[in-house]
């Protein structure tokens, strides 16, 4: 009979855990561009010291896959100057004892492939422009310091971004980003068990229930928030698809799962069980932390 008054809350805490896996799959999945290369003519005329000279070069642009410090579902392009070779983008016009002087074309490879999650010239002209640099390394990029030095920019023809639209490409691994989601789910997990899993009416909590319902409330207001904080920023030093890796970002939502289950378990007269499913957490989280640190010396 009681097996059966345990239905509810399994049906929640199963729900939970779906509703985890959908969030990370959805959130999970990297789009590439359907136009994934791109070439684009531009022309700058200026003038440096009495003389006008025009460059016509093109910029080449290229998508070359989703990565990222910690978001790894950033797209990630690179292109260059034809004329220039490699990534570059920069022309030195000038040089002098310790000043010089630049012209920035101001090329971005994800803007011009059409990127909508890059935009760099909101507030500002997507044009090139020519600094000087003093022995400070002081940038000038104002007409009256510019004439004084004998450049300035002419004219230009830029290039327009390309329209650009994105599909799927892969499921991607996680990141941090799904610690507090995650975490957020398993509390609405338990909350819903606090409000709808009633305790038994003749049910007496025993000195075995008391001592679970101090460890809930311990795990709960420590450990919780430590695991939760660990797994946000698990990726400080950058993320990866490591087993382990993935795991921490569900560690804080897993031991409230638990104590979700313990406070069930308890309302049913399960007092040992529930006892033991709220140490279940921390107990997983002192196996995991043990095998991460002989994992990393061997």
């Amino acid at each position: 009979m009681k097996n059966k008054k345990l239905l509810l809350p399994i049906i929640i805490l199963i729900s939970a855990v779906l509703l985890m896996e959908v969030y990370s799959v959805v959130t999970s999945i990297a789009k590439k561009p359907t136009i994934t290369e791109g070439e684009f003519p531009f022309s700058i005329t200026y003038e440096l010291d009495g003389e006008i000279v025009t460059i016509n070069d093109v910029y080449k642009a290229h998508y070359i896959g989703n990565d990222g410090y910690a978001d790894t579902l950033t797209r990630c392009y690179v292109g260059g100057i034809v004329g220039l070779g490699g990534e570059n983008t920069l022309y030195t016009l000038k040089k002098g004892d310790n000043t010089r002087i630049e012209l920035w074309t101001h090329f971005y490879a994800d803007y011009l492939m059409g990127d909508p999650e890059y935009e760099y010239f909101d507030d500002e002209p997507f044009e090139p422009s020519i600094n000087f640099y003093d022995e400070n390394e002081t940038e000038y990029n104002d007409e009256e310091t510019l004439a004084a030095q004998g450049v300035k920019l002419i004219s230009f023809e830029y290039p327009t971004p390309i329209e650009n639209s994105f599909v799927f490409s892969h499921i991607s691994y996680l990141s941090g980003a799904v610690v507090l989601p995650a975490l957020l789910i398993a509390l609405l997990a338990l909350i819903v068990i606090i409000i709808f899993v009633r305790k038994e009416k003749e049910l007496k909590y025993k000195a075995i229930d008391i001592i679970s319902i101090v460890f809930n409330f311990l795990i709960g207001f420590t450990l919780v928030p430590f695991v939760a904080i660990f797994g946000m920023f698990v990726d400080i030093n950058g993320g990866g698809p490591e087993f382990y890796r993935q795991m921490t970002y569900f560690l804080s939502a897993f031991l409230v799962l638990c104590i979700a289950a313990s406070v069930a378990l308890r309302r049913k007269g399960h007092g040992i069980k529930s006892l033991i499913a709220g140490l279940i957490g921390p107990a997983f989280f002192a196996l995991f932390i043990i095998v991460c640190g002989v994992s990393e010396l061997l």
